[in-house]
């Protein structure tokens, strides 16, 4: 790979909100708005950016110099958003962290058996990532830095393994223990995927050991995670999927 990376997908950002009438509101208060979206947009054309290129470099290289170059911008204008790769890597997961866990907490609130919401929002984590090839490769270049503080899985899941335990659907264990299996199952079952060593049920399979793993007899662990489940339909102006429009692996 050439030292500067350059992605070959075609730049092209655009504010998909409707820009408010400027007669209908004083002249600060509607720059003061502008300000606030370009700032916002420039804010998302670096995230895409930093996706690509995490997802190819993987989360240790330096990769500011590659974002730069595959956003456009100049160095000036990527230090007004983020100080050092790090800062970079942290809120591209945070974002995606927060477009899933939105989606995820929609589909789980008719549950009332904590076990069955975690079982579930576990396989719409898995198979979003294989439905979406960036966020995949992504999450496998990222490692556990993806499942940690203001990620996804520690967003979601803490609150629903007390529950489970407290109403005596899993054996008690220290948090931590339950939280390093099922983040330590789900990074291997997707980089297995990526892979091609896993099949069509990878994601079922994983799940049902999980819950195995958590203290659900094996028969209603298998039954928790084999149900059907639709895809996760992301909205078309989300990170994840303007990202993953660009991305040619």
């Amino acid at each position: 790979m050439p030292d500067t990376f350059r992605h070959p997908a075609t730049l092209c950002y655009t504010d998909a909100l409707p820009e408010p009438d400027a007669t209908m509101i004083p002249a600060e208060d509607h720059r003061t708005r502008t300000a606030a979206r370009r700032r916002e947009t420039m804010r998302r054309r670096l995230l895409e950016s930093a996706m690509l290129v995490f997802a190819e470099k993987g989360v240790d290289a330096s990769v500011i110099d590659d974002v730069i170059s595959t956003a456009g911008v100049s160095r000036g204008t990527f230090y007004k958003y983020f100080k050092s790769n790090r800062d970079l890597m942290v809120a591209a997961n945070e974002e995606l962290g927060k477009e899933l866990l939105t989606q995820v907490l929609d589909r789980v609130a008719g549950l009332s058996d904590p076990a069955e919401r975690l079982a579930l929002g576990v396989r719409l984590f898995i198979e979003t990532a294989l439905a979406y090839p960036l966020f995949a490769h992504f999450t496998r270049s990222a490692g556990m830095a993806s499942v940690g503080p203001r990620s996804l899985l520690l967003d979601y899941l803490p609150d629903h393994i007390r529950d489970a335990t407290d109403q005596g659907r899993f054996c008690p264990m220290p948090l931590e223990v339950s939280l390093d299996l099922i983040s330590g199952g789900v990074l291997f079952c997707i980089a297995h995927s990526i892979e091609g060593s896993g099949d069509d049920l990878q994601s079922r399979h994983m799940v049902a050991a999980l819950m195995r793993g958590l203290g659900v007899p094996a028969d209603e662990a298998w039954r928790l995670a084999d149900r059907e489940v639709a895809p996760m339909e992301l909205p078309e102006d989300s990170l994840l999927c303007q990202s993953n429009l660009r991305y040619r692996p």
